[in-house]
This record gives structure tokens, C-alpha cells and sequence, in this order.
């Protein structure tokens, strides 16, 4: 039963990896709808900005869970 605590293997633990990596997918959606609402409001600086930050946060999504696929430790 220890040696399993040692490893990483725990109740819920394949829960908070889950968690974890869609984490990054809600707030690209989030910000991608500041990105929406910016535009639409006629403020392009922040627009692009917030667009920009959407990307960011979908490419970490996509980096992670490519990462969980394969097996490896987050």
C-alpha cells in the first residue's frame, strides 16, 4: 500500500489529472468569449490581446494532454 502512495497511483488522482488539463480548454473558451465580446464592443486592442491569450491557453491545453496520452507525469 505504500509503495503505491510512493508512486503517484492514489484515489482520484486520475480525476485531478483530468481536471487539470481541461482546466486549460475552460479558460481558453473564457477567453476567447472576452476576445468575442471585445470585438464586438470595438475595443481591437484588448481583442487581440485576449485572442492571443485564448491560443495560449488551448496550445498549454493540447501540450498537456498530448503529455497525459503518452503516459507521462504531468
Amino acid at each position: 500500500m505504500k509503495r503505491d502512495a510512493e508512486q503517484g497511483g492514489g484515489i482520484g488522482k486520475g480525476l485531478f489529472r483530468t481536471w487539470s488539463i481541461w482546466i486549460w480548454f475552460v479558460g481558453a473558451a473564457a477567453w476567447f468569449l472576452v476576445a468575442a465580446l471585445s470585438l464586438h464592443h470595438h475595443a481591437l486592442g484588448s481583442g487581440v490581446v485576449a485572442t492571443a491569450i485564448s491560443a495560449l491557453f488551448l496550445a498549454a491545453g493540447m501540450f498537456f494532454r498530448k503529455l497525459a496520452r503518452r503516459g507521462q507525469k504531468l
